[in-house]
């Protein structure tokens, strides 16, 4: 799906002042990133190193976890199809609705797939499950020891879980210390949600040293570019320093969600992140897309999530000016 989830600002002619379809943290990258990427910008003369290793380094020492445990990739995007394409033509179980990647590559790797709802979980019989958590477009969530209990009582299952959003949430924990105990996992990271860096393109697998080696075999040299990877290295020596208060995050969401809910036919869905869904009881999202977009207001239409009925959108709570523009036109347009 080339176009239709995440920020789709690139199709939009016009000018957007206030784009609600990306789920970026909405202050922006901070300014000392941009000056430290701005000194690196002579070295893209220069080769970069082949599979970012040196980020490896980095994050092992963060994550107190050793360095064969990490693959970074051209964004988390790479990361689901590499995995997709080491386990081809096996079968995969997606709990959705959730983030399309998985299902497209699946579609790619010859990989039958079902998608599944969170409640209707008991088991798992397929090579592969997709969790993600916190999930996107939902925000819902797992617990630690949910999915902990997935992974040990599933050895034959491999668990892919996202956890793009994890540090948007303050509702669960991240499954990263099992990854050592179980080689049965795949956690896959961004650091693009969290420092608002999505042009740079940079994720991150972390799993088993012999799954982590199985998957070099097959990634591509340089996917993650020269000024990526410089930037990563900052952003993992300066990492607690940089990283946004989830706190007044989360209090701003709910501010914004109770103004969203004093507005008729309209459903706010509950969430644990910054980002939610909203059910239209009236009118079409497509519609109010457009209607949005020719008042330079920009918002995900999430009808074409699998398994998720009826007319919805999904926004992610951004500057106080900005959501009280698209309340006002939300009011209206009702």
């Amino acid at each position: 799906m080339l176009n239709g989830h995440g920020d789709d600002l690139h199709l939009v002619k016009g000018q957007i002042k206030y784009n609600f379809s990306s789920n970026v943290f909405y202050k922006g990258c901070p300014t000392e990133i941009l000056k430290a990427l701005a000194k690196q910008v002579e070295g893209i003369q220069n080769y970069p190193s082949p599979a970012a290793e040196e980020l490896s380094e980095c994050a092992s020492i963060r994550y107190q976890q050793p360095a064969e445990n990490f693959l970074f990739t051209n964004g988390a995007i790479e990361a689901f199809y590499l995995i997709a394409q080491l386990f081809k033509g096996k079968r995969s179980t997606i709990v959705g609705p959730t983030f399309s990647e998985y299902e497209d590559a699946c579609k790619m790797h010859n990989i039958s797939y079902t998608v599944v709802g969170k409640e209707d979980l008991d088991s798992f019989n397929t090579d592969l499950v997709f969790i993600c958590n916190p999930n996107n477009p939902t925000g819902s969530v797992f617990s630690f020891a949910e999915l902990e209990d997935f992974i040990t009582e599933n050895p034959t299952s491999t668990f892919v879980i996202d956890e793009a959003y994890i540090e948007f949430t303050k509702a669960t924990k991240s499954v990263l210390p099992l990854v050592e105990k179980h080689k049965n996992l795949i956690v896959v990271r961004s650091l693009t949600k969290t420092f608002t860096i999505p042009g740079l393109r940079l994720g991150y697998i972390i799993s088993d040293a012999s799954m982590v080696e199985k998957l070099k075999t097959i990634r591509i040299p340089w996917s993650v570019n020269g000024l990526a990877i410089q930037t990563g290295k900052y952003l993992f020596e300066n990492y607690d320093q940089l990283i946004f208060d989830i706190e007044s995050l989360l209090k701003e969401r709910i501010f914004f969600q109770d103004q969203l809910r004093a507005i008729e036919h309209i459903e706010v869905q509950e969430t644990n992140t910054s980002y939610f869904l909203v059910k239209l009881l009236k009118g079409k999202a497509s519609e109010l897309k457009n209607v949005l977009i020719s008042k330079g207001i920009l918002i995900r239409d999430a009808t074409n999530f699998t398994s998720l009925e009826g007319e919805f959108i999904r926004l992610s709570v951004q500057s106080p000016t900005a959501n009280k523009q698209i309340i006002k036109a939300l009011t209206s347009w009702i």
